[in-house]
């Protein structure tokens, strides 16, 4: 296993941006289980402020948005 420190502060701008890319790809690369219910909220309720970042007090689960985000971060 490797650990791949990623410093949020440097990258949240470009991290959001490419989320926002790989869910609305036209060819469909990603699927989310229906299970997860909580992510698909944070997903839905993501408000982005205007400056590239992400609006933490209007995004439920929060948390999960920016794990999902960094989840991404080595898929291109």
């Amino acid at each position: 296993m490797f650990v791949i420190p990623v410093p949020i502060a440097k990258y949240h701008k470009e991290m959001l941006a490419h989320c926002k890319e790989m869910l609305e790809c036209e060819n469909g690369h990603m699927a989310i289980h229906p299970r997860f219910t909580k992510l698909i909220t944070a997903l839905r309720t993501a408000v982005e402020n205007g400056q590239g970042m992400l609006d933490k007090d209007a995004t439920s689960h929060d948390d999960l948005m920016d794990a999902f985000r960094l989840s991404l971060m080595f898929w291109h």
